[in-house]
């Protein structure tokens, strides 16, 4: 009897012992498919190391306490883990994240007011919009993998440089070999602000019956004529200087009037600035080029508001706001994110002098007291743009409530 109760044992044991190898060989094997993390912790020790040594940089810069920066957190690292998979090892792309709460210095510098904040790092220079898009592994992957596409068109004669979008601004760089400092240059600015222009490049002799090409290297602005009375500008500067090239570059890729719609409007509120908008209907792009031609020549060294035109019908709830229609487009008002002032006539736009006047009754009060006055028949409507800001469904805002 004994010697089955001792068999008995040695089996339990003997299987309680297989048992506990095979889950330890579990155990770690499971642990073995663990890939290690992908996103880079940046701080401020390694945050110029990491920019200088990769093309690009994504950047999410985060806060352990907010709600959306922790469901982004497993998509940022699964996109990190498909670009590696997906791009050749020679793509010098690193995805990072920033704990705000800990590099404290790192967000004041770059004046993050919302969690998560997706900042792109092209060759060492921060892109001029960020990310705002999807929050989805695809999205965030084709976003990064977007900015290795070539910046630069290139295009042998006039015939197909005539078929530039109009609705788009366009620098077209002329050029008689590669070899001269001035190619570069434009080949790196091509680079930094491709999302603000289209860039354009000819290597050749001289065109036939085309002046600006006689004398190369030669930089041309092409605004977007069919929103603008401009026409082509040439650069008279040296263009091997970077920095005075940038200067005009910035200056006419980054325009005074900007249009706005839906999908980049988030941003501008952000910048908390009132809006001069012009209310236009959707074909007319008479009033859009009037409106851009007198704010430029009136209101250029006026930035304490952002300029913008936007389509009437797509901004309806706006217009309706102000009591008006579409019937009324084309319209023009201050938005101040707190009340909104219309323009009292549009054709008045055309007075000399009369719209800034309108802009400098805003800027020293007298617009909003007049408007409040007991005298007044109509009050101001209150801003409907300011809800068009980042949404407290997406971030976590910092001092929202400012706005």
């Amino acid at each position: 009897m004994w010697l089955i109760v001792v068999l008995h044992l040695l089996l339990l044991f003997s299987m309680t012992q297989a048992n506990l190898s095979t889950t330890t060989t579990q155990s770690s094997s499971s642990s073995a498919t663990i890939p290690p993390p992908k996103v880079l912790q940046i701080n401020q020790t390694n945050f110029n190391s990491t920019l200088q040594a990769n093309d690009v940089v994504f950047i999410n810069f985060y806060a352990d306490w907010c709600h959306f920066s922790g469901l982004l957190s497993p998509i940022f690292e699964t996109a990190a883990q498909r670009l590696a998979e997906e791009l050749p090892r020679s793509a010098k792309v690193v995805l990072g994240r920033v704990d705000c709460v800990q590099e404290l210095q790192l967000a004041k510098h770059y004046a993050i007011i919302k969690f998560p904040t997706l900042r792109l790092f092209y060759r060492g220079h921060e892109l001029r919009q960020e990310y705002r898009g999807k929050r989805s592994v695809e999205a965030l992957v084709e976003y990064v993998k977007k900015q290795f596409q070539f910046a630069i068109k290139r295009f042998n004669d006039m015939e197909q440089l005539e078929m530039i979008d109009v609705k788009r601004r366009s620098m077209i760089g002329f050029f008689d070999n590669r070899t001269k400092p001035e190619f570069a240059v434009f080949e790196q600015l091509a680079e930094r602000y491709k999302h603000e222009c289209d860039f354009y490049q000819r290597v050749g002799p001289p065109l036939v019956n085309v002046s600006y090409t006689q004398q190369m290297p030669t930089l041309v602005y092409r605004p977007d004529t069919a929103r603008t009375h401009a026409t082509d500008e040439v650069f008279k500067g040296d263009m091997a200087i970077k920095e005075k090239v940038e200067a005009w570059l910035i200056q006419k890729c980054l325009p005074l009037v900007r249009e706005v719609d839906f999908s980049n409007v988030e941003e501008l509120i952000e910048q908390r600035l009132p809006l001069l908008v012009l209310f236009h209907l959707p074909n007319d792009m008479n009033s859009v080029k009037d409106f851009k031609a007198i704010v430029e020549m009136q209101l250029s060294d006026c930035r304490q508001l952002n300029y913008v035109t936007v389509n009437g019908l797509r901004f309806q709830h706006s217009v309706r706001h102000m009591g008006k229609t579409y019937r009324d487009l084309p319209i023009i008002a201050i938005d101040s994110l707190k009340l909104m002032y219309p323009y009292p006539k549009f054709k008045d736009m055309y007075i000399p002098g009369h719209l800034r006047q309108f802009v400098e009754s805003f800027n020293n009060q007298t617009l909003k007291h007049e408007s409040l006055s007991s005298n007044s028949t109509e009050l101001p409507a209150n801003s409907t743009f300011k809800h068009l800001g980042p949404s407290k469904h997406r971030y976590s805002l910092i001092a929202h409530d400012e706005l």
